[in-house]
């Protein structure tokens, strides 16, 4: 469940609570904005099929979305009429993906290693820079997620190890 703002017009719409969801077997879209009171269909996002971990929200402006078994991830914005997507190209096929709640960090699994992204506001998600990749799992990455204060992050592994990462400079 998220918050995003409604579309539309030169001002801003209040925020609405939303379910965004994908399901790997859809053939009509990839990921879909449902509005939760009404249960009505608010968009709908075409481009392939995401995986289960692989859906996040950055600064409720982006959908971002790892496609099953590809090695990219599917960029949207939300407030575009048109759904032009962008792809991220990755080294491998995402496994998770997560984004800070202060919207400043994208994380996806590939592999047995952790990309870690700085996200520019003023540009496109897909100019953030790759600041590290971090490998201390020993199968691949199944999960991630950020702590509240977007200072630490978590993941989890096949190998059944749960590591915290510091954020902290």
């Amino acid at each position: 469940m998220t918050h995003i703002r409604g579309g539309g017009g030169s001002k801003m719409a209040a925020p609405m609570e939303v379910a965004v969801c994908t399901d790997s077997a859809a053939q009509l879209w990839s990921c879909v904005v449902w509005e939760l009171h009404s249960g009505a269909n608010l968009l709908t996002y075409r481009g392939g099929q995401a995986g289960p971990r692989g859906l996040a929200l950055l600064n409720g402006e982006y959908l971002l979305a790892a496609q099953l078994g590809k090695n990219y991830i599917n960029a949207w914005e939300l407030q575009r009429k048109d759904q032009l997507q962008q792809k991220i190209m990755c080294p491998g096929p995402v496994t998770c993906l997560t984004t800070s709640p202060n919207g400043l960090y994208v994380l996806a699994g590939i592999a047995e290693s952790i990309y870690l992204w700085e996200t520019l506001y003023s540009a496109k998600v897909s100019t953030g820079n790759l600041l590290v990749i971090l490998s201390r799992h020993y199968q691949d990455i199944s999960c991630l997620q950020f702590t509240g204060d977007s200072s630490h992050f978590l993941s989890g592994g096949k190998d059944c190890l749960v590591l915290v990462w510091s954020l902290c400079r």
